[in-house]
């Protein structure tokens, strides 16, 4: 993902899309992890649209991006992104911790070693661990799952 890419701070109701996004690869922040200063501080400083879902609260503030989307479906979500911001070009699949949002590091075979069961060592060659939370990442079938489901969304290339 290049540094021009669209970063995002979503609403709380709108996790599932959160999530979608950091799927794809997107720096997005769910507003429901942090106090609204902060966000509101977060949005402008990082230049990151904050996706909405209902404009009528009160807590718009000068100097931040928002951006309303209108579907409740998490697929229509991102098509409206991507007709708004064409986001598409700038995604980068599974980079992303599902969790913390940092970009993943590829991880050696031995850095994993009790960390995950030893079926799945012997399973996979690619490892990746968040540097926040040391989740571990290996292509299996969730991974599997998330492909197909955003293939099924209309994203290509997976």
């Amino acid at each position: 993902m290049t540094d021009d890419a669209p970063k995002f701070i979503l609403d709380r109701e709108l996790f599932p899309l959160c999530k979608a996004l950091r799927m794809l690869g997107f720096d997005a922040l769910s507003r429901g992890d942090m106090a609204l200063e902060t966000a509101i501080e977060r949005a402008i400083e990082e230049r990151r649209i904050w996706v909405r879902r209902d404009m009528d609260t009160p807590s718009l503030q000068y100097g931040v991006r928002y951006f309303m989307v209108h579907s409740d479906d998490e697929a229509d979500q991102l098509q409206e992104l991507q007709f708004q911001y064409s986001i598409s070009r700038y995604a980068k699949p599974f980079s992303r911790c599902l969790k913390c949002n940092l970009t993943l590091v590829e991880a050696e075979r031995e850095a994993v070693v009790g960390r995950i069961p030893e079926k799945i060592l012997a399973s996979f060659e690619q490892f990746y661990i968040c540097p926040e939370c040391e989740r571990v990442y290996w292509p299996g079938s969730h991974l599997q799952r998330m492909k197909k489901k955003l293939l099924a969304w209309g994203w290509k290339g997976l």
